[in-house]
């Protein structure tokens, strides 16, 4: 039996953690004493602003402990004190690890996300213990927060050296697996990139239900134009505002719904909020997070919109595409080597709510361009066009060129234990083609019935 502590910050909603769910709950528990190990506390104030996935771990019998450590986001007074807050937080978090991956007896760490590699990283180093990291488009994200502070002093050269002190680096794509080799440098540690995947529950409620909660009507025949992110400024929903309001001014019957919980405080969805009051489509927008399964959410979207400007492989978009929805997306990180312009989705440039108004009244039924309407995109949408690259992760196999430092895809020539059970994970999610064919079979305008209000889609 293989003892694998699974590090995170916290179980927000999140991509990183919607992924780590799905590897403890589909781990091969014959195999592997699997637990997931949190550093603050089921109760902090962020919480609530946040929203949670501890009920979703705790229903999948997953076994979760909490460090406790105190949220550092409480510190108030000037920056300074505000960062040693931090650093003593962090020092808390790296000794407490490093009591419990040796009392624990733990084979392997698994780290997840930015704060781990701060912290359970050298917590496992220090306590001899092979780790591993996860991370996705972090490196982006740092060339926002290092230029407007002292970060971009202290924080690089710690990243570095604790990513070169890793047995193994885990990504979702390979464009982040290159990215990482180049920004690590020199001889870094082995890169894996495993795809993720999804394995969507049914819906857990009616539509009508659903729609009433977000304050849409239950018989609206309105398309429903969703996305699925958190509430942070580079997933577009400012792009996809400005993008609606071109639609409906153009007569189309839509409403817009940005699903998720704030990342950075309530600034964000409040700007957002202000945004539609101005554009004057209030009336059709709803920002909202959703406590409970996202299949039910899933279930009133129409139309999926994705118009992120930072993105790796987001998990929306395979949920989305493992259901057949439209799907219009942005070309940044991974998205266009998984969704095809014109043939499993439309692509648009980010940070350019014209070519996503476009995209979307094409998707409608506006098209006025070369490509085929929204409802024939979904011929593609098969199980092998799904979840081909799920499976060069699960053989090995893949046509690409390997990135540079050492990338390997699926089974790679140095593997920590437990790397078996994520990939397994990330080939659960199979779509269903006899649904996504369905929109092929005759009709005048395909789109339209791609986008009708269904029932439960699984």
């Amino acid at each position: 039996m293989i003892r694998v502590l699974s590090v995170i910050s916290d179980l927000n909603f999140g991509g990183g953690e919607n992924r780590l769910f799905h590897v403890a709950r589909t781990i091969d528990t014959n195999r592997f004493d699997h637990t997931v190990v949190t550093l603050y506390p089921a109760d902090h104030a962020l919480r609530s602003q946040c929203g949670s996935m501890r009920r979703q771990f705790a229903d999948a019998g997953v076994r979760v402990h909490d460090l406790g450590v105190p949220h550092p986001a409480g510190a108030r007074g000037p920056r300074i004190v505000r960062l040693t807050n931090t650093a003593t937080t962090l020092a808390a978090a790296i000794q407490k690890l490093r009591r419990l991956i040796i009392s624990s007896r733990a084979d392997v760490v698994d780290a997840h996300l930015e704060t781990a590699l701060y912290t359970a990283v050298p917590a496992a180093v220090s306590a001899g213990v092979p780790v591993s990291i996860t991370l996705y488009s972090e490196l982006d994200l740092w060339k926002i927060l290092d230029s407007r502070s002292i970060r971009q002093i202290l924080f690089p050269p710690i990243r570095r050296l604790n990513l070169r002190r890793c047995s193994a680096i885990i990504t979702d794509a390979k464009i982040r697996a290159t990215e990482l080799a180049r920004y690590i440098g020199g001889s870094p540690p082995p890169l894996h990139v495993i795809a993720n995947g999804v394995r969507l529950d049914k819906p857990s409620r009616s539509r009508s239900e659903v729609l009433r909660d977000f304050g849409i009507p239950e018989d609206t025949r309105a398309t429903i134009l969703g996305q699925v992110a958190g509430l942070v400024p580079f997933k577009g929903q400012a792009v996809l505002l400005e993008a609606a309001r071109r639609i409906i001014d153009g007569g189309h019957d839509v409403y817009v719904l940005c699903v998720g919980y704030e990342r950075q405080g309530p600034t964000y969805p409040q700007q957002l909020r202000r945004q539609a009051e101005e554009l004057g489509i209030a009336h059709r927008v709803r920002i909202h997070g959703y406590p409970g399964s996202i299949a039910d959410v899933w279930n009133v979207i129409d139309v999926h919109v994705h118009p992120s400007s930072i993105d790796s492989l987001p998990n929306a978009i395979i949920e989305a595409m493992s259901l057949g929805k439209p799907a219009v997306v942005s070309s940044v990180g991974a998205i266009p080597d998984h969704v095809e312009h014109g043939r499993t989705g439309l692509v648009v440039p980010p940070d350019d709510p014209g070519a996503l108004a476009q995209a979307l009244m094409q998707v409608l039924g506006d098209s006025g361009g070369d490509h085929p309407p929204g409802g024939r995109l979904l011929r593609e949408h098969d199980r092998d066009a799904l979840q081909a690259p799920c499976a060069s992760a699960l053989t090995g196999r893949d046509d690409g060129e390997p990135a540079a430092g050492q990338v390997h895809h699926g089974h790679g020539r140095r593997r920590i234990p437990g790397a078996r059970s994520r990939r397994c994970a990330g080939a659960q999610g199979s779509p269903r083609p006899g649904r996504h064919r369905a929109s092929e079979r005759g009709g005048a305008n395909p789109a339209r019935r791609c986008v009708r209000r269904p029932g439960p889609h699984l």
